[in-house]
């Protein structure tokens, strides 16, 4: 046998630990690609295969219950805007626990109203971060643990 076919190859960015920098551009990412209701298969590489979510609206697991439930708020939601408060990351071998706040603006029509209603909360979340089998971050678990309405804004 000849030795490139005993050398085990690692894919790109297998090597590199998780970092903060990293972590961080995934967040950032994430809510600017929710803003924009990006499709689905742009989200879907930031995501784990063994997402679990937790939302106000019920848990969500693995890949296509995401699917599911980003078809169901880009259908409800619009004229989004994320703004990050507040980003806390801690690291802890391959894993990396991130708690947030992000603010939440929105529109929602309800037929036959009149009008759209504007949606302003702070969420507060914490997820979990793994590296996928590419090395990359990826969402494994996404917990909101709390909507705060802001004043004048419309109810869920």
């Amino acid at each position: 046998m000849d030795e490139a076919n005993t050398k085990e190859t690692i894919p790109s960015g297998l090597g590199q630990q998780l970092n903060e920098a990293k972590v961080r551009e995934l967040v950032e990412k994430w809510y600017q690609l929710l803003d924009v209701h990006a499709p689905e298969a742009d989200l879907l590489p930031l995501l784990s295969e063994k997402l679990e979510m937790t939302l106000p609206e019920g848990p969500v697991h693995g890949l296509d219950g995401f699917r599911n439930w980003y078809q169901t708020v880009t259908h409800v939601f619009f004229d989004e805007k994320h703004v990050l408060r507040q980003v806390n990351v801690t690291i802890s071998g391959e894993r990396a626990d991130v708690s947030l706040v992000v603010n939440w603006q929105a529109k929602r029509w309800r037929p036959p109203a009149p009008r759209s209603e504007s949606l302003d909360f702070d969420a507060f979340q914490r997820w979990v971060v793994v590296r996928a089998p590419n090395g990359e971050p990826v969402i494994q678990t996404y917990i909101v643990d709390s909507l705060n309405p802001l004043p004048g804004s419309g109810s869920l």
